[in-house]
């Protein structure tokens, strides 16, 4: 078996999300894009594997940025044995696996690789050295501080995404200018739907991604996010980042509709998960579910299906397209 082939069968072991997209895309992107939302995967797990002591977390962070860049896996590999017993520990410590497909991929591919998940590396690292050296849950400051924190694991996706699309697809290169307008704003829509709907989630975990000057707002604070006596005044703030991250719905339309029509399999990939965020954050409007740690916020399996057909019907229609700049109404699915 092939490194590359290992990579494929660990994709949808890692991603329920963006595994099928991601599988859908056309020679050679399917590859690229496997092996780079691999790499993410493994920052991601250094990042958020529990129990782990600081000083190992960031060897890890700087011991992957210098794998990223030189190809040498020793000195991650000497601390891998902290992941856990899952399939995201077992993509971890297989980091050389992930690597050396990355090596035959071409030079613009692997520069692209190296400068957004190495600036994601160290943005992690930033917020990983805040949770570790600050007393109790580690809260956000303000909406600047939350840009700051999704760019780094989302906005930098983005940037990814669109580096790769121009080499795979020269017919999408006369659009590189609106394409690298509109992608972090792309990445920003999706990370801040999973930070309204997961704020039951992050909470027991020691984080709070509402920023602390929200909620100071609103009336509550961090320790009382979950407490029933606030939740008026928690689901106010919890809507604050909900209508804030609906501001870059007109981003990720615009990102859309800059890739020609000829690359549907790109147009697909990105529509799909762009909607599913705006129907979410829909359903986590006004929704006691998002401060409710009994529930869970989440589009039912009908609404996925009908967006799956819903995507199909506006590939080449960008009249359609561009009538999604605003999310849908309240309570529209």
């Amino acid at each position: 078996m092939t490194d590359l082939d290992w990579c494929r069968i660990m994709l949808p072991k890692v991603s329920r999300t963006f595994a099928l997209g991601i599988q859908m895309l056309p020679a050679p992107l399917e590859a690229w894009l496997t092996v780079g939302y691999l790499l993410c995967r493994v920052v991601d797990t250094v990042e958020d594997t529990e129990d782990m002591p600081w000083a190992t977390r960031r060897r890890l962070f700087t011991a992957f940025e210098d794998a990223l860049t030189t190809g040498n896996t020793a000195a991650f590999e000497a601390d891998s044995n902290v992941f856990p017993e899952h399939a995201d520990g077992d993509l971890s410590r297989n980091l050389r696996r992930v690597l050396t497909p990355m090596a035959s991929f071409p030079d613009p591919v692997q520069e692209a690789m190296r400068r957004w998940i190495g600036e994601m590396c160290s943005g992690m690292a930033v917020y990983a050295r805040r949770h570790a050296c600050e007393p109790g849950r580690t809260t956000l400051r303000d909406l600047p501080d939350l840009e700051r924190y999704c760019y780094f694991v989302a906005g930098t996706v983005g940037h990814l995404l669109t580096d790769v699309f121009l080499v795979g697809v020269p017919e999408a290169q006369p659009h590189a200018h609106q394409m690298r307008k509109h992608a972090l704003g792309f990445g920003l829509l999706l990370q801040m739907t999973n930070i309204v709907k997961d704020v039951t989630d992050d909470w027991p975990r020691g984080w709070c991604f509402i920023p602390q000057t929200i909620l100071t707002d609103a009336g509550t604070n961090t320790d009382q996010l979950l407490d029933p006596e606030y939740k008026d005044a928690s689901l106010h703030a919890v809507n604050k980042v909900n209508v804030h991250a609906q501001r870059f719905y007109a981003d990720a339309v615009a990102y859309v509709l800059a890739i020609p029509q000829s690359a549907a399999a790109l147009r697909r990939f990105c529509l799909f998960p762009m909607l599913l965020a705006g129907k979410t954050l829909n359903l986590a409007r006004n929704n006691p579910a998002v401060i409710d740690a009994a529930a869970k916020v989440k589009v039912s399996r009908d609404i996925v299906m009908q967006t799956a057909a819903q995507v199909e019907a506006l590939l080449t229609d960008d009249t359609a397209i561009g009538a999604l700049s605003l999310v849908e109404p309240a309570g529209a699915q």
